[in-house]
């Protein structure tokens, strides 16, 4: 997430470099058939660059096809500079001649890692037709890209998994949380957003924050703050807005840029009631999990859909829709609703600003639904939008003002 602030060019550079080390965890992994941890002799190790990873999360499921059958071992690769970093690889499986064979596995991947597959047989030359692919002689580890041949190709492995969603709490080094407040709302409601940002690290983690405008060009902040966490410690904004920003009324997200992988949450709560404060947990998440319009052939079509479930909005309730752009670039959305496969209502045109938020208050009543329950959000960036986000709904209470935040969920890449 880079901006053209300068304070903040000058720290992502940093950061990117400190993301890129390559841990113990990264060695060579191939060679399970038959003997784990020695990596088979001759053959081919492919790379399809032109399918990247779409989303973090576990690869658990992958599929190959060999008009002539072969022996295969996918591989997923890290691109670290002017290398390449294997993260994990499968079994060696065999495929017979012709058809789609499915494989399970367990490797934790991230977005833009790039898939490939080794070949200790000749008879897998028919595993690229193609695309863009790099090639090396050999059962290749870690090693550096001049190690590899470009070539023409594009791998019969689908570079999808099962289990590719996004686990939202999680270390990281770029954060965002997907919506702040100081203000007052709906029915006599007073918001106000505490921050706690946790160092797992055993080194100091500079932290810096910054404030992204609800309906507004953010590609300089509106407003940002630095802190410093020491090791295994927390730092506590009681009130973000004020403290951090001398905010005193306003709606927006936040953005968590870290020279450490920390965790953080949000609380929004109501103070408007006489009982006490009402809130809801908002979680900090990696900004290179937001969604996008991806066109990833092979993959599910519903996969950059953010799908929020169980808005409803009645004499008890009211549900607010929002979304956080993490893209220096402007964003178009649309957002359908559905009850079972019928849709209903208007569907709703969103453009948003770079690194802007927006939120519409009581959407189903913006796309002319009457009072029901169970009505099912779909959000989706247009065909042709670069852009990057995430979605969430915020389920409020009328009479009590309690609220509970709900990130959006997405479907898995595979088919």
């Amino acid at each position: 997430m880079i901006r053209k602030n300068g304070t903040r060019l000058g720290l992502v550079v940093v950061f990117t470099v400190l993301m890129g080390h390559a841990g113990p965890g990264l060695a060579q992994q191939a060679g399970r058939d038959p003997a784990p941890g020695q990596p088979q002799p001759g053959g081919t190790t492919y790379i399809d660059l032109a399918h990247p990873v779409t989303s973090s999360g576990t690869l658990d499921l992958w599929q190959v096809t060999s008009t002539q059958g072969a022996r295969v071992m996918l591989k997923v690769y890290r691109p670290d500079g002017d290398r390449l970093l294997l993260v994990g690889t499968s079994p060696l499986e065999t495929v017979s001649a012709g058809g789609i064979a499915t494989f399970s596995c367990r490797i934790p991947v991230a977005r833009n890692d790039l898939i490939g597959c080794f070949c200790p047989d000749s008879s897998c030359v028919d595993a690229f037709s193609d695309g863009d692919t790099i090639s090396a002689v050999g059962d290749m580890g870690s090693g550096p890209l001049a190690s590899y041949t470009p070539g023409v190709g594009s791998p019969a492995i689908f570079a999808a998994g099962s289990l590719l969603a996004d686990v939202p709490s999680t270390a990281a080094t770029d954060l965002v949380v997907p919506v702040v407040a100081r203000t007052p709302g709906f029915n006599g409601t007073l918001w106000s957003t505490s921050l706690e940002i946790h160092n797992p690290s055993d080194g100091i983690a500079q932290i810096a924050l910054f404030f992204n405008r609800s309906n507004a060009n953010n590609t300089t902040p509106a407003a940002s703050a630095q802190a410093e966490i020491q090791p295994k410690s927390t730092v506590v904004f009681d009130d973000l807005l004020d403290e951090a920003f001398a905010l005193s009324d306003d709606v927006g997200s936040v953005d968590i840029v870290s020279s450490e992988p920390v965790f953080a949450h949000a609380r929004i709560a109501n103070y408007g009631g006489v009982a006490g404060s009402f809130g809801q947990s908002a979680i900090a998440v990696a900004v290179a999990w937001a969604l996008g319009e991806d066109d990833v052939p092979g993959t599910n079509p519903d996969a950059g859909n953010a799908t929020l479930f169980e808005c409803r909005e009645n004499t008890d309730f009211r549900c607010n829709l929002g979304i956080a752009s993490v893209a220096n670039v402007p964003l178009a959305v649309t957002v359908t609703a559905w009850i079972g496969l019928d849709a209903v209502g208007t569907p709703l045109a969103l453009d948003l600003e770079p690194f802007s938020h927006t939120q519409v208050n009581r959407v189903l009543q913006s796309m002319g639904i009457s009072a029901s329950d169970g009505v099912r959000l779909v959000v989706s960036a247009n065909p042709g939008s670069s852009g990057r986000f995430f979605a969430y709904i915020s389920s409020v209470d009328n009479r009590s003002g309690d609220a509970v935040f709900l990130l959006g969920d997405r479907e898995p890449t595979l088919p």
